[in-house]
Order: structure tokens, then sequence, then C-alpha cells
């Protein structure tokens, strides 16, 4: 059973995907122009909006025990501190990518996901 599942997880590793954009409208109209139609009125109208966004985390550290610390017979007690991390995010970017899907379809275009194996 290990075998299986090794090898099922080597492959699943191995593997890989890619997202293409394929006509989905006999109508369709040029790939180039539709692309760059829509990243110019998803960028006009969803703008990159940088914001800093914060996530704290809690580490843990050892601290020794001393014989007449409450340590129930441990050499350590785990103590635990926050770490706040900072970090910039364009709260548009959703939006703006929603508005050049929608766009690309209404022009006859689908993004589809190829695996590979």
């Amino acid at each position: 059973m290990n075998i299986k599942f090794t090898l099922l997880f080597a492959t699943l590793l191995l593997s890989g995907c890619t997202t293409q954009w394929v006509k989905s409208s006999v109508k369709a109209e040029d790939f180039t122009i539709s692309k760059g139609a829509c990243e110019t009125l998803s960028k006009e109208k969803f703008p990159v909006k940088n914001e800093v966004a914060q996530q704290t985390q809690y580490t843990s550290y050892y601290l020794p025990c001393w014989k007449n610390g409450n340590c129930q017979n441990e050499e350590y007690i785990i103590g635990k501190r926050p770490e706040t991390q900072s970090y910039v995010v364009d709260v548009n970017s959703g939006s703006s990518q929603a508005l050049f899907n929608q766009c690309m379809k209404l022009r006859g275009w689908t993004s589809e996901t190829k695996w590979f194996q």
C-alpha cells in the first residue's frame, strides 16, 4: 500500500497544469485584440490599489526549567511569542481578473486548464 501511495504522490508532484484561452464561439474576435481591449478595460475599471496587510503568527520557544519552578518534572517549558508580518496586497486584483474573464467570454474566448502527466 505504501508503494502505491508513493507512486501516486510522485505522479502528482511531477504533473503540472497550465491555462490557455480557446475559442468558445465561431464568431470569436481576434485573440490579441480581445486580450488587449479586456486588459485595458479591467485596469481602467479596477486599477492597482495596493494596501498593507498584516498577519500575526505565533512561534514557539523553549525556556529551561529551574528546580523551584512549576515545570511538572520537565526540563523545558514551551512559550509562544507573536510575530507580526506585513505585506502588500492589491485589493482590486480579484475584481480586475473577474472583469477581464467576463470581457474575454463576451468576445468569444474561454479559459481552460490543461493538465500534464
